[in-house]
């Protein structure tokens, strides 16, 4: 592997999350992360793929890797790394105790969101292999714009910023994306 970046971004913010954290859960989330990632790697690995880069940002992780793949072991790949975090949550909340139910919840919780139809997370990525590029990018900017309103609906309700924070970012690298294309 050549190259490692980390953002002063991403830094920065995990930084202020994990400080500003008195109930833990960031720490919970971290071995949810590297399962979900590790997922993605073993997969890469055995369908005869080598990493050739990974990138921490404010918007997550990806990594590059050689040579590029499709059809259905692109599929198993996008979908190893949800599939990794399950594992991972249903070993440490049998397991874990307090902490690994935490970090078990964490972990389901990052799983299926990562499935929702939206790039750039793994169901947009899977949703961009199976439909036509025009219909994936209509479908994962209106799976953005559906997932930023009820993010606002449940901030007004309950005073719950996170889903609107996601979702507002989700549908920014979607439309993005969509003028990049135009």
């Amino acid at each position: 592997m050549k190259k490692i970046r980390i953002s002063a971004g991403a830094i920065l913010l995990f930084a202020l999350l994990y400080f500003l954290d008195g109930t833990g859960v960031v720490s919970a989330i971290v071995p949810a992360a590297i399962a979900h990632e590790l997922g993605h790697l073993l997969t890469l690995r055995l369908c005869g793929r080598r990493l050739t880069g990974v990138s921490v940002s404010l918007t997550g992780v990806r990594m590059d890797y050689a040579p590029q793949i499709d059809g259905i072991r692109a599929l198993l790949c996008f979908l190893s790394g949800p599939l990794a975090g399950v594992l991972y949550a249903f070993a440490v909340c049998t397991f874990g105790g307090a902490f690994g139910r935490m970090s078990g919840a964490a972990s389901f919780l990052l799983s299926a969101f990562n499935l929702l139809p939206i790039l750039p997370l793994d169901g947009g990525r899977i949703i961009s292999e199976l439909l036509p590029e025009r219909q994936s990018r209509r479908l994962s900017l209106a799976a953005a714009l559906l997932l930023t309103i009820g993010g606002a609906v449940l901030c007004v309700q309950y005073s719950a910023f996170t889903l609107l924070f996601m979702g507002t970012w989700l549908v920014l690298c979607n439309l993005r994306s969509v003028t990049a294309a135009a």
